[in-house]
């Protein structure tokens, strides 16, 4: 069974064992700790397991570890993109040397030292940035050679340094000649629309200089303390520019010599997320002045072990297993083994099943993998993805979780290769100039002759959606009646089911099978029509109602059934640019000299750029093809993931977790 069977775990302690319990609960690694106050509705708060203040440090030196991370982090030379974040490796240790890790970090001492490097830091680059904002805006007005400082002491005018619009300058202009005759203004330059002056404006004039400003949104520009000519300003503030870059790179490679530690800062971390998880798990417990309780749930299998483990702390334990009650909803683990556990990540996506559903997870690995396959369509493309896929999983230091991934990748890339020998996807190159050999009988022509694949595509999505009503069906049996069952899904089956064999029987001109197609199809929509809708209290309520039901099953599998030939649209998407890119690269061959250079070029470049546009529909179409078509018949997600409580790593590897747990 792909879901793991879970018993319930009901243990009692004396109040003053309880920290011996959750050690000895963290090491065993094995049981889902229940929220236990909180299952109880608020009955029982009072009896809450309080917060201790060991859980108020912990966050705060967390917060100073995650710190000293991400400042680490941002000075680390590391390689960009998603292939660069995998090529980076992980940080492995063994058990040992995690557990040494609080002693050989003094962390108060290296936050201290590395807040100041920031703090001075964020106050250099301030100042960068406002140097660099005021040497921008100097830049504007070099052509100004008078001194600033000169300009502000004259006694009968005031000199106003002024930006506006190029296009209001002429009606500015002959406004100023009659309003400001006492005035002088010259232009020095113009930057796009925007045109830079300096007005030298008269005492007398300054009323009307003002109205005017203001009528055509004249922007003064003023430059406080700055004495000499905005060229020698400039020329000042970039000396001192060099001379805080200089001071930034010295605050920067102080922050790089402790790159060295950050592998211990890493496992610091999961460290100290591991001693927080022990203090954190106690408030799901109840306490009195004796007794501490605590629910969980235990995998079946590992039952017996926890038992044995638990009767070692003596007989002041109390330990039960039971098999869940009417009422219990047990978390939901996947056990699923081979090659079908990658495909457990596409259900996660998703959501997990509630613990009364039958897990997909066999079902939508196989169907999954054969709709990517036939997206991409092509042997050349598909052993490019297996071959990525291998590579990855054979060089590079991956988590769990991604090597998943890899490895339904390098299974969707097999299928690529396999659906590509039958379709004739060679790299895009078109049927007729493969050999004879690659057009073996069987093999199809997507782009000449494109009905065999597109019925092909229609045959698989009723299979893939028959089997999402058969598992309903047998869900239903299991947890109602077989009656039940058959009524509500199985007519369903058996009409789809005739409908199959009657179009076999006219394909392959065998009367007797047509015939018991029909019937079969009679039976079965006759079943929809009268059975269907069997809960109903009256039998005209039952017969509208299946009437009403087969209706929206013929229109809702119709429309189900044509999503299903997008896999054909994606599938020759894919061949027809790869043919696009081969025409092209011919054309260009007969170019002298270059020609082998620009077509070896536009053949690597626009295959790869093919590769990777129809990756993503591949992907993201056989998965909405899950979820969508196939998950609506059956499929009601729900599950609490199963989290037994024990250790946790995120940013470090332990190596040897067979040593004991502290």
């Amino acid at each position: 069974m792909p879901v793991a069977r879970m018993l319930k775990a009901t243990i009692l302690v004396p109040a003053e064992r309880r920290d011996e319990l959750v050690q000895r609960l963290y090491e065993l690694g094995a049981v889902h700790v229940v929220n236990l106050p909180s299952a109880m509705e608020g009955e029982l708060e009072e009896l809450a397991v309080p917060c201790r203040s060991e859980v108020r440090e912990l966050k705060l030196s967390i917060s100073r570890c995650d710190f000293l991370i991400e400042l680490l982090e941002r000075f680390e030379e590391r390689k960009g993109g998603l292939l660069g974040g995998l090529l980076q490796g992980r940080t492995h240790l063994t058990y040992e040397e995690f557990l040494r890790v609080e002693k050989e970090v003094d962390l108060e001492a290296l936050y201290r030292e590395l807040e100041d490097l920031d703090i001075q830091l964020r106050h250099v680059e301030s100042r960068i940035a406002e140097i660099g904002r005021s040497v921008e805006e100097l830049r504007l007005w070099e052509e100004l050679r008078f001194p600033l400082g000169e300009l502000r002491e004259l006694r009968w005018v005031e000199v106003r340094l002024a930006v506006l619009g190029a296009g209001h300058y002429p009606a500015w202009e002959r406004e100023m000649e009659e309003a400001c005759p006492y005035s002088w203004w010259e232009e020095l330059r113009r930057d796009g629309e925007r045109l830079f002056m300096v007005v030298a404006v008269h005492r007398e004039d300054l009323d009307s200089f003002r109205e005017l400003a203001q009528r055509y949104e004249l922007e003064e520009v003023h430059f406080p303390g700055v004495d000499s000519t905005p060229e020698e300003e400039a020329a000042r503030l970039r000396k001192r520019l060099e001379e805080e870059a200089t001071a930034r790179e010295r605050l920067v490679e102080g922050i790089r010599e402790k790159l060295p530690l950050k592998p211990k800062l890493l496992a610091l971390n999961d460290y100290l997320r591991n001693l927080l998880l022990k203090e954190e798990v106690q408030e799901n417990f109840l306490r009195t002045d004796r007794v501490v309780a605590l629910e969980g749930w235990v995998e079946e299998s590992r039952g017996e072990e926890v038992l044995l483990a638990l009767e070692e702390l003596g007989d002041t334990l109390d330990v039960t297993l039971e098999p869940p009650g009417e009422g219990d909803l047990p978390p939901t683990l996947l056990i699923n083994r081979g090659g079908i556990k990658p495909a457990e990540s596409l259900i996660n996506l998703f959501g997990l099943p509630n613990p009364g559903e039958t897990d997909p997870t066999p079902f939508v690995a196989p169907f999954f993998v054969l709709f990517f396959g036939m997206c991409i369509g092509d042997v050349g493309y598909g052993a490019l993805i297996a071959l990525g896929s291998w590579l990855a999983l054979r060089k590079l230091d991956l988590s769990e979780a991604v090597r998943r991934f890899f490895r339904l990748m390098l299974y969707c890339g097999i299928a690529s290769m396999v659906v590509g020998v039958f379709t004739r996807g060679w790299f895009g190159i078109e049927g007729e100039a493969l050999p004879a050999v690659l057009k073996f009988p069987g093999t199809l022509d997507v782009l000449l002759n494109p009905i065999p694949m597109m019925l092909i595509c229609a045959a698989l999505g009723l299979i893939h959606i028959s089997i999402g009503v058969a598992i309903e069906m047998y869900d239903n049996m299991r947890h109602n009646s077989v009656w039940m069952g058959f009524c509500e899904q199985g007519t369903t089956l058996l009409m789809w089911l005739g409908l199959a064999v009657m179009a076999l029987g006219a394909g392959v001109k065998v009367k007797p099978v047509q015939t018991a197609g029909t019937w079969a199809l009679a039976a079965g929509a006759a079943g929809v029509v009268f059975l269907s809708n069997i809960s109903s209290k009256s039998i005209l309520g039952k017969f509208f109602g299946g009437l009403y039901n087969l209706y929206g099953l013929f229109g809702a599998t119709i429309g189900d059934v044509a999503s299903y030939l997008r896999l054909y649209a994606l599938g020759m998407a894919t061949v027809a640019i790869g043919s696009v890119i081969n025409r092209m690269a011919g054309m260009i061959f007969a170019i002298p000299v270059l020609g082998v250079v620009l077509m070896v070029a536009i053949l690597a470049g626009g295959h790869i750029f093919n590769l990777l546009i129809n990756l993503l529909g591949a992907f993201v179409h056989p998965l909405r093809l899950q979820y969508v078509e196939f998950f609506g018949k059956f499929y009601e997600d729900g599950g609490e993931p199963f989290r037994p409580f024990g250790l946790r790593t995120e940013k470090v590897v332990i190596d040897d977790l067979q040593g004991g747990k502290a």
